[in-house]
């Protein structure tokens, strides 16, 4: 499961310590002995998956039942320790609202950009075939030229020709 360190101060509890000192008061850490990891489920389970709320009452639970009567114990420092901890789950807590509003839009941007690019694509109004390839000014200038004005007819308000059935549309 891992080592559990707690500060006899303040309460804070620590999964992994990274120092030997609370960061919140500077005090001592100690080692959180196996049986009261259990008896207080703290970090006993996917700790991860357990709700703010649920780790603190936990916390509150061990600190009052074991930590309470303890002569370096600061209820002052406690309560500072606690509010400041709800404090960061708050901002932890709307910082990963804002990602994942951010996420959701850009992601709604990019399945708009889909259908619009999906959109725009012109179909043939007779087999409705992709395939199609717009008409060139260079191609009615040629038809005019070499059939006259019968050619210009032709193509005349048309502006795409289906690759695959040869209608102008």
């Amino acid at each position: 499961m891992g080592k559990v360190m707690y500060c006899e101060r303040c309460g804070q509890v620590y999964h992994i310590a990274f120092s030997k000192k609370c960061d919140f008061c500077g005090t001592k850490m100690k080692l959180l002995p196996e049986e009261l990891k259990y008896k207080y489920h703290i970090f006993v389970e996917d700790w991860s998956q357990t709700s703010d709320e649920e780790k603190l009452l936990r916390e509150e639970n061990f600190v009052m039942g074991e930590l309470k009567n303890d002569p370096l114990f600061s209820m002052e420092y406690y309560q500072k320790q606690v509010q400041k901890q709800i404090q960061l789950n708050q901002r932890l807590n709307e910082y990963e609202k804002r990602k994942m509003l951010e996420q959701q839009a850009k992601n709604l941007a990019r399945i708009q950009k889909e259908k619009d690019k999906q959109n725009c694509i012109p179909k043939c109004p007779i087999c409705g075939s992709t395939n199609v390839n717009k008409i060139t000014i260079g191609s009615r200038a040629a038809k005019t030229a070499v059939f006259g004005v019968l050619g210009a007819v032709d193509d005349a308000g048309k502006t795409y020709k289906c690759g695959n059935c040869g209608s102008r549309f």
